[in-house]
């Protein structure tokens, strides 16, 4: 029997609780004007994929040298639609005149304009739609590397070591730089520092904004290739003294050095923990990224090497998707290896050598030869798609936006290559 206290405590709690019951009808109840509440549940909510990129701002699409382009590619031949025409000049260093794009300049993509630096020594900027000229810009000798875009502004250089900052508006000079020799190599910015490697044997670190010298490196050795950057901390650049290099980026000191053994022109690439890169002699190795231990090398043979003193030599940088390596080589095959052993997937020959790098898209394999014909080869097997002659000599690379190609050839032209206009383009052309 409860006692006059609990009688008292259990009043309130009744009364309480019944309360409550009756609010939680009459809100549940339909009739006499109320309204129906429902539970209220949370959408899931669901990750949707990033957008693709709509430019290709530097050579390989990043400092990481990772990002290749982007399709679809259209299910009608591609074919010319439009080409301009550069001029002729010559050099110090070349006394025949030179026009078009060299080796290994790769042109930049973005916001409808397509920059080009030229061998007839002029700094271009075209409209993506027709070709047409939007502005040009002079320099005192051919340009080989390919022009970065960074916000409002561009970096070029080559053969008259400068590299200059221009704006992307309208072609005008912000400031340059003088090297020691020949900038053939495209610079990284990161984090408002400019980095390059110089055929005068220093590497170099630049304050984006007015380009004033943060520092350079001891002698490490002539450098034409680009450098590498992905993210660690540090750089990873070739030399033409057959080493390759890693270096701290905040100083420019050495964390390790590989001995690759002959002339290394090519960019590294860095995948997956370790640095991959091609040499003249006709190897392509992998390295360890932490210390730079050899992993694989493999030797190119064969084909057209014994047409050319070259041999089987490399020129090309390594381009890595997923588990594969392509690169093509002076014999005229483009290969595909196994990216952990350096074992032969596929190898097809063309007409003539590769000196261009091979961006890969969509599972296309996208490069051309120096008898200027241009092709797409599946990635899965090699089986080539598709071909087209525009040129006399492509020795530079492509690049590829929304499934349109542009190339420089050395006969002194810049050509975009795509389906005709209006041509339906169709989706998911991969492996």
């Amino acid at each position: 029997m409860n006692s006059p206290a609990e009688k008292l405590s259990a009043g309130p709690t009744r009364l309480f609780t019944s309360a409550c019951l009756i609010l939680l009808v009459t809100l549940s109840l339909p009739s006499c004007g109320g309204k129906l509440v429902k539970e209220t549940v949370a959408e899931p909510i669901v990750e949707r994929p990033a957008p693709p990129p709509t430019s290709v701002p530097t050579w390989l699409g990043n400092s990481s040298r990772n990002f290749y382009g982007t399709g679809p590619w259209s299910d009608q031949p591609l074919e010319i639609l439009w080409e301009f025409e550069t001029k002729f000049a010559s050099g110090r260093l070349h006394k025949d005149p030179w026009g078009g794009t060299s080796w290994p300049g790769q042109p930049s993509v973005a916001d409808n304009r397509v920059y080009f630096g030229s061998a007839d020594s002029n700094l271009y900027c075209l409209n993506t739609k027709d070709g047409s000229l939007i502005w040009s810009f002079k320099t005192e000798d051919s340009l080989k590397a390919t022009p970065g875009i960074h916000g409002d502004r561009l970096l070029a250089s080559g053969l008259d070591h400068n590299l200059y900052c221009v704006s992307a508006k309208d072609g005008s000079l912000i400031w340059k730089y003088a090297a020691g020799f020949e900038i053939d190599g495209t610079a990284a910015v990161i984090d408002g520092r400019v980095y390059f490697g110089c055929e005068d044997g220093f590497f170099y670190c630049l304050s984006m904004e007015d380009g004033s010298l943060i520092y350079k490196t001891e002698r490490l050795g002539s450098m034409e290739g680009s450098l590498s950057a992905p993210g660690d901390g540090r750089v990873y650049i070739g030399t033409e003294q057959g080493d390759l290099f890693c270096l701290n980026m905040s100083d420019g000191s050495t964390v390790w050095k590989a001995r690759i053994g002959a002339d290394s022109d090519s960019t590294p690439a860095v995948a997956n923990g370790f640095v991959y890169t091609a040499a003249e002699d006709g190897y392509v190795y992998s390295f360890r990224q932490t210390d730079g231990e050899q992993v694989w090398k493999f030797k190119a043979d064969g084909g057209l090497s014994r047409n050319f003193k070259e041999r089987s030599g490399f020129w090309a940088s390594p381009i890595v998707d997923k588990d594969r390596i392509y690169i093509g080589s002076n014999n005229g095959f483009m290969y595909c290896l196994t990216a952990d052993k350096g074992e032969v997937v596929w190898k097809h020959l063309v007409r003539a050598p590769i000196w261009g790098t091979s961006p890969v898209v969509d599972g296309r394999v996208v490069f051309g030869d120096k008898s200027g014909w241009m092709y797409l080869l599946s990635a899965k097997d090699g089986e080539r798609v598709w071909e087209l002659k525009i040129g006399d000599n492509i020795n530079s690379t492509p690049v590829v936006l929304n499934g349109r190609i542009y190339i420089g050839a050395f006969n002194g032209k810049l050509f975009a290559l795509g389906p005709k206009e209006g041509e339906k383009w169709k989706e998911g052309m991969g492996n």
